[in-house]
């Protein structure tokens, strides 16, 4: 459990680092993101050479599995000082640069006396514990107290600085994002605190856990999942939008389909496909499309005016049962528009003009609430039995006017 807990936040981190290195690219310069980088890369690292079953599987390269937990832990060490430098960056630019300086001292200084006193420690790998004989037992316990006192320095700065920075913020994903990386430094604390019992048996027995605990690695794969969640949640939030834009553009596929069959000049472009006609296209052209086929949807609706028959509302209130006020508005929209499009194919125009029950059910001016509401549209165009009734009860209306002819 302790070695796939590790694993899974090594794995987490690196390749959360290296996507957020990709996504990147050819953005502005900034400190921050530099730092988030490192200590992603560097945590990542220290989870994996931490692992139990690590220390097993490099027996032949490292013939002291000792110096495993000796590099995991300055890993860590260094990647929580990196953590603290991306908090500083929030910052004034002149208090960030001195700030980060005094962080990289602090973090050298630790690395260094962490070494040193591992070192004069001389501790011995016993199965995937450390043993120190007594005189040995408040060398090791410095050691440990040092890499502890660092790591919640750093991750209390960072969790106070990015929580600050998101009470400034409005609602939204950069605020959410914020959240969930001031979260993962509090895991991290709870991750930190397994010092503690580390330090109680080094004193006690002279025996500390050289690997992760199942309760270590279990509350540093939160804290690692947390921060990379937070990180990269513009980007999930970008996916999803167009996740949803994709959906929602597939779901008004048989009403535009409809619409454009009866009147083919609403399309406002012919001679490319929808998501990726060109080069440096593709993705990115999934909301505009959705935007388009909102655009020609209404555009049809304003064109079938003139064929809109004023009796529909009463003929789907007369049809369908008790329901909601939007529901009926979206069926009353839906069969208007089903009624029209059967007048337009037969060429006919209703004198007395749409009623007042006919006017398209206002939404507010934002794509994701007109799609929405459309979508409802789209779903009672295509499988309510009142629009159906409304449809038939059209074509045979039209077919008596055509007979008087």
């Amino acid at each position: 459990m302790a070695s796939v807990a590790g694993y899974f936040a090594g794995a987490v981190a690196l390749l959360g680092t290296l996507w957020k290195v990709l996504m990147d690219r050819g953005r502005r310069c900034d400190p921050a993101l530099h730092y988030g980088y490192a200590c992603g890369a560097l945590i990542g690292a220290g989870m994996a050479v931490s692992a139990p079953a690590t220390a097993p599987a490099l027996a032949a390269v490292v013939p002291d599995p000792s110096h495993l937990t000796l590099v995991a832990d300055q890993l860590k060490v260094a990647a929580s000082g990196a953590l603290a430098m991306m908090a500083y960056s929030t910052w004034p630019a002149a208090t960030a640069r001195r700030a980060v300086r005094w962080q990289t001292v602090l973090t050298a200084a630790t690395v260094v006396s962490s070494i040193a006193a591992f070192v004069a420690a001389a501790p011995v790998r016993e199965g995937s514990a450390i043993g120190v004989s007594g005189a040995g037992r408040p060398i090791l316990a410095a050691y440990v107290a040092l890499f502890a006192v660092h790591t919640a320095w750093c991750l209390a700065v960072f969790g106070f600085l990015i929580g600050r920075c998101a009470r400034c913020l409005p609602p939204g994903v950069l605020r959410l994002g914020l959240r969930l990386m001031a979260l993962s430094a509090l895991a991290g604390l709870l991750w930190t605190a397994d010092n503690l019992h580390d330090l109680a048996n080094i004193l006690a027995a002279g025996r500390e856990n050289g690997a992760e605990s199942r309760v270590s690695a279990v509350a540093g794969a939160v804290c690692v999942t947390l921060g990379f969640a937070g990180a990269t949640a513009s980007a999930w939030a970008d996916w999803a939008g167009r996740v949803r834009a994709w959906h929602d553009h597939r779901r008004l596929g048989p009403l535009w389909s409809a619409m454009r069959a009866a009147l083919p000049e609403i399309e406002l472009v012919t001679s490319e496909r929808l998501f990726g006609g060109g080069r440096g296209r593709g993705r990115a052209d999934v909301r505009f499309a959705l935007y388009r086929r909102i655009i020609e949807i209404r555009d049809g609706q304003l064109t079938l005016r003139p064929h809109l028959h004023p009796a529909v509302p009463l003929w789907v209130g007369e049809f369908s049962g008790p329901a909601g006020a939007e529901e009926l508005a979206a069926v009353v929209e839906a069969a208007a528009i089903a009624a029209a499009l059967e007048a337009a194919r037969a060429g006919y125009r209703f004198p007395v003009g749409p009623g007042g029950g006919c006017v398209p059910h206002p939404v507010a001016a934002d794509v994701h609430e007109e799609a929405a509401w459309l979508v409802k549209v789209a779903a009672a165009y295509t499988g309510s039995p009142a629009v159906a009734h409304v449809r038939g009860r059209v074509r045979r209306e039209l077919g008596r006017a055509a007979a008087r002819r």
